[in-house]
């Protein structure tokens, strides 16, 4: 669900990976690889740990390692992105951080994504090594161009962490956590809890909570549905009454329990934990352009 740890795949010994997406949308998740975004045409916003950035075509932004994010792009928007081994830039980013993840200038940075995408592709001998040298130049000419800073300690970025480990403790413990339990866990009082919640996460915390208790619910719906009743599986989920399971569910789904189709795929992601697959790109997303990895 929220925040989910995405793993990459990549076919062979790549360590570089490229996409351009029409109309990206996708949840707030992290992943171990580094990221840069750039904005082809249109208008996206990127929520970056406590931060939003509007870009607009030919502005890019870079995200490190670890840091939860999300992206949301207005209609017909065009969105490219690599991600890449974290080591191959290591040199850089474990001593200096971007003062600002939003760059400042272009850098050719589409221009030098067609190029992975093209070695990708066309999968020439080395190709392998040869993206891992295109991204690490770019790199260097970005942290060359922007104002830089010491990078923070992972001491400094505890409350992000915390986030984390309570999203695996919701994840848990669905059916019987509260507001007051998560803003304990977090060691923040509860007006600041639910103010860090919503800017970190897009969405308050009931509607976060009641997200995941849905999924669950939509699953014993799916899976066995003759097993308990609907207001048996409302309460199963943590859900009080069955006039809220019903309230939650059509304002989430659009339908009923009882409508839902044996089929239904949600278009809000599975909870996962950190083990397992997480794709946090949405349904309304459109993967224009990937090279072949299959051997």
């Amino acid at each position: 669900m929220l925040a989910n740890f995405e793993p990459r795949n990549t076919a062979g010994t790549e360590r570089v990976w490229t996409g351009r997406y029409r109309n990206l949308h996708n949840l707030p998740h992290w992943h171990l690889e580094n990221e840069l975004i750039c904005v082809e045409h249109g208008c996206v916003t990127v929520s970056h740990n406590h931060q939003k950035y509007t870009l607009t075509a030919g502005e890019g932004i870079f995200l490190s390692s670890g840091e939860i994010h999300y992206i949301k792009s207005e209609p017909d928007s065009i969105t490219a992105i690599t991600l890449f081994d974290a080591a191959l830039t290591a040199s850089l980013t474990s001593h200096y951080q971007l003062c600002c993840a939003k760059l400042s200038g272009s850098y050719d940075i589409t221009d030098v994504f067609s190029r992975i995408q093209r070695e990708r592709t066309e999968k020439k001998p080395f190709f392998e090594q040869q993206t891992c040298v295109l991204i690490t130049e770019l790199m260097i000419r970005i942290f060359r161009g922007e104002h830089c800073m010491p990078a923070v300690s992972r001491q400094e970025h505890s409350s992000i962490d915390n986030y984390k480990n309570l999203l695996d403790e919701i994840d848990r413990n669905y059916n019987y956590i509260t507001f007051s339990d998560a803003a304990a866990f977090m060691g923040l009082s509860e007006p600041y809890f639910s103010r860090f919640f919503r800017k970190i996460s897009g969405m308050t915390f009931s509607r976060y909570l009641n997200t995941v208790r849905l999924e669950h619910a939509i699953a014993m719906l799916l899976e066995n549905p003759r097993k308990h009743s609907v207001t048996e599986i409302a309460s199963l989920c943590g859900f009080e009454t069955i006039r809220h399971f019903n309230r939650v569910f059509r304002d989430i789904t659009g339908m009923s329990p009882r409508e839902l189709p044996t089929n239904y795929v949600p278009d809000f992601k599975p909870i996962c934990r950190i083990a397992d697959a997480f794709d946090p790109t949405l349904q309304s997303s459109e993967l224009l352009t990937e090279p072949d990895t299959q051997e």
